[in-house]
């Protein structure tokens, strides 16, 4: 092997290489005509869902100048035209060819499953591409950033919509990556919620019975595995960064931060660090959201990101989800994650299902179970216990929190086809007969 394979990397591994791939491969679109953030960013990304169109490269955003610090990259994980390879960017994320189906998707986040976490690996700020420009304190100005309205209903400006979360417990056991919305308060601070029932809520409580604000950090253009992990709704107390090695086979090389003892990906884009306030909070949202709604005036008062440093590197990439009507990276990402933990808490519970999969025009609220009608047959059950079983073991699990409805389908639909889907609702589901409340 030459030295430049030896330090091949794919794009599952490293942002950079990810968009180099998706521009070999004709999926991206680089826009150099100046765009405006105010609303018409977000439009264009927004049409490209709707279309399945090449993502857009922003290079040219009103009021950058040289403080602007970022161009952007908007539907990172949405899906593609290019013919065969329709979930191209999703498969792309987690080291999979462009040409990938549904089922080899589930499957290979799955297979990771069974494998050993492999830890991540220090490396030292001088190889670290996100430590080439610095600011600290007061140098530091949020507002200044060309952070897009998407809605004009939306109540501010959301710089995070698709960058990590880093966080971890007082006594350092537990390090946890994640994705929660975050929107500009002012020029130091960003707003956002930290949800009780979310690991970062979790560990934000630990924080706040210390009576300390909790060290924290955000990172954009990471290794598009991690951001796919950190949609995954893995049990409690588990690394994603190890589960992030045993995907690409290889481990996440890592950087302290230059202002707490957080480590982050060393390859990211840019890197937001500070202490997520226990005690302050400010006015947040709304924001149009995954489902495809929003409710203007909505406001409530969310934690602190208080922002003490900003580390990036040359001419960053700042990573966009446009929230709204499928498909977007909340479908894309987050649906096919919990999908695969779905699969992976009925099998662990023994139950026949082969394939899980949320059809991206459900919005995250339908999931569909392909059942192995054979190993069915040999539990010598009924209809309703069956169901009844489903049911139980999915919305008592971490990834069910957030799952209303669960249809079973046998093993003669694909899951991934929304017309099989709805034809085996309309001919096979007598209502009451075969439904489960």
């Amino acid at each position: 092997m030459d030295a430049n394979s030896a330090k091949a990397v794919s794009a599952a591994e490293d942002f950079r290489q990810f968009v180099k791939e998706l521009e070999d491969e004709n999926d991206i679109l680089i826009i150099t005509k100046e765009v405006d953030p105010h609303l018409e960013l977000a439009a264009i990304t927004r049409k490209v869902y709707e279309a399945e169109e090449k993502a857009p490269l922003f290079e040219n955003i009103k009021s950058r100048k040289g403080s602007g610090l970022f161009r952007i990259l908007g539907a990172p994980v949405g899906l593609s035209r290019n013919p065969g390879q329709r979930f191209g960017r999703i498969a792309k994320s987690l080291g999979l060819p462009s040409t990938a189906t549904g089922v080899e998707i589930i499957s290979r986040i799955n297979e990771c499953k069974a494998k050993s976490p492999v830890p991540p690996i220090e490396v030292s700020p001088d190889q670290a591409p996100v430590k080439q420009y610095k600011l600290f304190g007061d140098d530091i100005d949020l507002n200044a950033l060309p952070v897009p309205l998407q809605y004009d209903a939306d109540g501010g400006r959301f710089l995070q919509t698709f960058g990590m979360h880093v966080v971890k417990t007082p006594d350092g056991r537990w390090v946890n990556w994640s994705i929660t919305r975050g929107m500009v308060h002012d020029k130091r601070h960003l707003v956002g919620p930290v949800i009780p029932i979310q690991d970062i809520g979790v560990i934000w409580q630990m924080w706040k019975e210390k009576g300390q604000d909790m060290p924290w950090a955000l990172c954009f253009g990471v290794p598009p595995a991690a951001i796919m992990v950190s949609g995954m709704p893995i049990p409690k107390w588990t690394d994603e960064a190890g589960f992030v090695g045993a995907l690409s086979g290889k481990p996440v090389e890592v950087v302290k931060c230059e202002t707490n003892d957080i480590y982050v990906p060393m390859n990211a884009e840019i890197v937001l660090e500070g202490v997520v306030s226990v005690t302050e909070v400010g006015a947040e949202g709304p924001m149009a959201e995954y489902h495809g709604m929003i409710f203007p005036g909505e406001t409530k008062n969310k934690p602190l990101f208080k922002v003490n440093a900003i580390t990036y590197r040359h001419d960053p990439i700042l990573p966009l989800c446009v929230a709204g009507r499928a498909a977007e990276e909340n479908h894309t990402v987050w649906g096919v994650m919990q999908a695969a933990e779905v699969l992976n808490v009925c099998q662990t519970a023994g139950l026949p299902i082969k394939m899980v999969w949320s059809p991206f025009e459900s919005h995250c609220l339908w999931f569909v179970l392909q059942v192995d009608r054979q190993k069915l047959r040999a539990l010598n059950t009924n209809i309703p216990d069956f169901s009844k079983k489903i049911g139980h073991t999915i919305f008592g699990s971490k990834p069910g929190w957030y799952i209303p409805k669960l249809f079973l389908v046998g093993d003669d639909i694909d899951p991934t086809d929304l017309r099989d889907v709805i034809w085996a609702e309309a001919t096979r589901c007598q209502p009451l007969t075969n439904e489960f409340f």
